[in-house]
């Protein structure tokens, strides 16, 4: 196994991924298996009836669920999803929000997790559970 990553690693891999120059998510607090990012609001998120869009969610939880496998697992390993499962509970209005993930069961290919959007009073607003694989050959 792969050493875990550290905070600067984990930043330097969040500020390498060309998707983050969109989303702007900016790595707030981890942990052994766990991640919480912050995610800034921007008009671009914002679908009609004034709330922030589905998609910006799923990025939110697909990338802190990376960062919190890297977080055991270091940053060489590429691990990608098979599985996310996406629950809507609340909405966010023009709003930024943080989101928590945990990883509830790690192996040597597979990783078990949860990830939890809310805002910034802790108040819920969405929930996922997801099943990542490693890559063995890198390639995807």
């Amino acid at each position: 196994m792969t050493s875990a990553a550290s905070r600067s690693e984990l930043e330097r891999w969040l500020a390498s991924a060309a998707f983050n120059a969109y989303f702007g998510f900016r790595l707030r607090e981890f942990g052994p298996r766990k991640c919480t990012i912050e995610v800034p609001f921007r008009d671009e998120f914002e679908r009609p009836g004034g709330v922030v869009s589905g998609p910006v969610f799923m990025a939110a939880a697909d990338v802190a669920i990376w960062l919190a496998v890297a977080t055991r697992r270091g940053t060489s390993e590429p691990w990608v999803p098979a599985d996310l499962k996406t629950s809507f509970l609340r909405a966010a209005h023009r709003e930024s929000f943080t989101c928590t993930a945990r990883i509830l069961k790690l192996g040597r290919l597979l990783a078990y997790a949860v990830a939890e959007c809310a805002r910034q009073d802790g108040t819920l607003l969405t929930h996922h559970t997801s099943i990542y694989v490693r890559v063995p050959d890198g390639r995807g």
